[in-house]
């Protein structure tokens, strides 16, 4: 077998692997199915094409996937903008029956929107994907102290959100 299909084997190993949580990873942040599609097919080419720079070791090759999804999601992020200022053009020319959808979880999603962007992606990487707090600081770029820290406070931050949220109206704090 020569080195270049050690890469290819080693590769294909690793998609096997961290499949399924990397297309959850999208799912989660996407809320368009066929966006997250996208955007893991986008993973795949990249990472394909990336993959000389493939680290060893299992946990190494995880967190490079999940940095590589990292900025591909910036990326999808990016062109969800610029289609949605599109789409808020031409809305002008169609009309329809306006309407709600419901955030998939509800108070809980509304809570989680209340934190840094930053804080919130530690969280639904700890909580959502499975990583540990180590793992997620290394995706988002931060030492795992600051992790742990900033995961600790978002906690705190969630819990007093739900409280209030479901506190009677006359015991609410303002």
């Amino acid at each position: 077998m020569t080195a270049r299909d050690d890469r290819a084997s080693s590769f294909d190993d690793a998609v096997t692997t961290n499949r399924d949580a990397l297309l959850a990873y999208f799912q989660r942040r996407l809320s368009n199915p066929a966006d997250a599609a996208e955007a893991f097919g986008e993973l795949l080419l990249t990472a394909w094409r990336a993959r000389r720079r493939m680290p060893e070791g299992e946990t190494e090759t995880r967190m490079w996937l999940y940095g590589i999804a990292r900025n591909v999601l910036r990326n999808a992020h990016r062109t969800l903008a610029r289609r949605s200022a599109a789409v808020e053009k031409l809305k002008e020319d169609f009309t329809a029956a306006a309407y709600e959808v419901e955030p998939p979880h509800g108070e809980v999603w509304e809570a989680i929107a209340t934190l840094p962007a930053e804080d919130a992606e530690l969280l639904r990487l700890v909580y959502w994907d499975g990583l540990n707090s180590h793992e997620a600081a290394q995706i988002v770029g931060i030492n795992a102290s600051t992790a742990r820290s900033r995961l600790s406070k978002a906690r705190a931050t969630i819990r007093t959100v739900l409280e209030q949220a479901n506190a009677p109206a006359g015991e609410r704090h303002v």
